[in-house]
């Protein structure tokens, strides 16, 4: 398996350029992202689909400094697909001889069940998991639609309706909205009911541009799109009003202008889908056709599936950072403990274990940085870093357990991520349960600990000396009143 691996997606409005770096059997950075608005599908549409001159010339442009770049930066392979704009293109040919003939790499045109599956992939493996979710790709040309069933990806289709192909038979030509709504409704008729879904996942430009002004629009605590999560009831009044201004009004809509004249086309058919398929919450993600290149080739032998259990981000970490193993090993193990002995106090539903095993498997990252303020280090990476296969509140969980270790924690600590995190009655308990087992390990535990509550008293019991524990230990914030023994046959 290459090292290095450059994928180039050449979409009717955009070509991009992604290159990954394997750094163990399956987990792999991102390390660059490029792109260019080539337009190679511009003209096309109005003339039998054939590409332009000049739109295979400049798409030839850039598909060689994409070359270039992947070379300086040492790519053993390079994956390069085309989809609606080429593979509809009676002269397509034309391009794809050209690039052969200059730069050495072939294209390879897919369907656009292929292109749906793509993305699919990418989202099956990266987002948190649904038990049932609809993925949607509104590209240049087309829009590819995947239904997700447990992870399975059961059924796909592509629909003849993109913001380039929109903006040149319609917007161009100022038609009217009602002509273009018809048009867009008589398309997606032969979407079926086994493609209606409460769980809408949105992949491509458009749905992530929107993403962005959604952040902004709800002041969500985190600024990442892959993962934001949104209601189609309370996001459809802003999709409406953008499908339906003029170029002028989109600034004040707060519409980036790099997105002027593809935004109100994707917007119309977005709006579309979602009333069709009955979408109740949109989940954004950051990844799309090129990652599921790049997986269908990595996981060539797993299906196009990470095995069960693998935390793509979580892995990552552990590996661009490091750990320590043995630290690790007796927090996780300790932790799951302790969490099972005061259940009964605690309350707590078993899902919030995850977090804490995550935290406890992430903790010591921060050291790599600095001694000093470790926990802020790691609580910070965590933040912002995992992002594949973790939901927003879940990110948020993890880093405050981390951040706030040893501490009480009070509305005024957590006012940025409110909206994220659970009461802070339950989270003081998850920092408690993280904390104490901590403060175990840091003050000389190694070997096996029990946990036994009962009569308002937590018992710690092991073979080794634990004194330089007991203090702290005496001084840790419990979320309720219970005292704590430590049983160590030390006198």
């Amino acid at each position: 398996m290459a090292k290095r691996t450059a994928v180039i997606d050449i979409g009717s409005n955009s070509a991009r350029m992604a290159i990954y770096e394997k750094e163990s059997r399956f987990a792999f950075s991102l390390l660059k992202e490029i792109k260019s608005q080539v337009r190679v599908g511009e003209g096309a549409y109005e003339n039998g689909g054939n590409l332009q001159p000049f739109a295979i010339a400049r798409a030839a442009t850039a598909l060689g400094e994409f070359c270039k770049i992947a070379r300086n930066m040492k790519c053993k392979k390079l994956l390069c697909i085309a989809t609606s704009a080429v593979r509809d293109a009676p002269n397509a040919h034309l391009l794809i001889n050209e690039t052969k003939r200059r730069f050495g790499f072939n294209i390879k045109i897919i369907d656009g069940g292929k292109e749906a599956y793509y993305g699919a992939v990418a989202v099956s493996n990266m987002l948190p998991a649904y038990n049932e979710a609809t993925t949607i790709d509104i590209g240049g040309g087309s829009t590819e639609l995947a239904k997700i069933k447990n992870g399975v990806i059961v059924k796909t289709i592509s629909l003849n309706i993109g913001t380039v192909r929109l903006k040149e038979l319609f917007f161009d030509k100022k038609s009217s909205f009602d002509k273009i709504s018809d048009f867009i409704k008589k398309e997606i008729k032969v979407v079926d009911e086994e493609f209606d879904c409460e769980n809408l996942v949105g992949i491509g430009g458009t749905i992530r541009a929107l993403g962005k002004m959604f952040i902004v629009k709800s002041r969500h605590p985190l600024s990442t799109v892959h993962g934001f999560e949104y209601t189609s009831k309370w996001a459809l009044k802003y999709i409406r009003e953008i499908a339906s201004a003029s170029v002028l009004d989109l600034k004040k809509l707060g519409v980036k202008k790099d997105r002027y004249d593809t935004i109100r086309e994707g917007s119309v058919i977005f709006e579309a889908l979602i009333k069709k398929l009955g979408a109740k919450r949109i989940i954004t993600s950051g990844v799309g056709i090129r990652e599921g290149v790049y997986l269908e080739d990595i996981l060539r032998n797993n299906g196009a599936k990470f095995p069960p259990n693998f935390d793509l981000s979580l892995e990552r970490l552990k590996e661009k950072f490091g750990t320590d193993k043995k630290e690790s090993e007796f927090l996780t193990r300790h932790i799951e403990r302790l969490f099972g002995e005061l259940k009964a106090l605690h309350k707590l539903d078993d899902k919030m274990l995850r977090p804490l095993i995550v935290a406890a498997k992430l903790e010591s990252i921060g050291k790599n940085l600095s001694f000093y303020q470790e926990h802020l280090h790691s609580a910070y990476f965590v933040l912002n870093n995992l992002n594949y296969g973790f939901t927003h509140q879940e990110k948020a969980l993890i880093s405050t357990i981390i951040k706030f270790y040893n501490k009480k924690v009070t509305q005024n600590d957590i006012f940025l991520h409110e909206k994220l995190l659970p009461p802070i009655a339950e989270l003081n308990w998850l920092i408690f349960i993280f904390s104490l087992v901590k403060i175990l390990l840091e003050n000389g535990a190694t070997k096996p600990l029990t946990f036994s509550f009962s009569n308002d008293s937590l018992r710690i019991k092991t073979t080794e000396s634990l004194y330089l524990a007991k203090e702290p230990v005496k001084k840790i914030y419990k979320p309720e009143v219970f005292s704590i023994v430590i049983d160590d046959n030390q006198k």
